[in-house]
């Protein structure tokens, strides 16, 4: 059998930390810069906890952002120039993005993730969410 089918995690780097996990409030909030160089693609593995504070409405949204080396950040479209995004909530639990890194621009070698999360009544509400990349497609085993 081939060790594709066997033994997946030769294959994928799953210890990539996109956005620790951490009880938010409303706002936005990025991960830290990713260098996605060795990849060709990913999978933004995204969970979501219970929200505290009695919140009447959640919506966690959840996009990529990447970069030439020390350059200005710049949001992460498809081949039709729509945002690359995917929405949970307290409900989910857990939710997924795939994402092709040849839509990255043009020699932006990094990547990170943005949450924007709202949080409706309530008092002082959060909502605990976290975020791995899971990358592959590399010419060379990840580490």
């Amino acid at each position: 059998m081939h060790p594709s089918l066997v033994n997946i995690g030769a294959y994928i780097k799953t210890d990539v930390v996109a956005l620790a996990p951490s009880a938010r409030a409303t706002g936005t909030v990025q991960g830290p810069a990713i260098d996605v160089t060795p990849y060709k693609s990913g999978v933004l593995a995204v969970l979501v906890g219970a929200a505290t504070g009695a919140p009447t409405e959640v919506s966690a949204t959840f996009s990529f952002e990447s970069r030439e080396p020390d350059g200005t950040w710049a949001p992460v479209v498809d081949r039709d120039g729509d945002p690359i995004t995917v929405e949970a909530s307290a409900a989910n639990g857990a939710v997924e993005l795939d994402l092709d890194f040849t839509c990255l621009g043009d020699d932006h070698e990094e990547l990170r993730v943005v949450q924007e999360l709202v949080l409706v009544g309530g008092s002082s509400p959060t909502l605990t969410t976290g975020a791995l990349l899971v990358v592959g497609g590399s010419s060379r085993r990840p580490l």
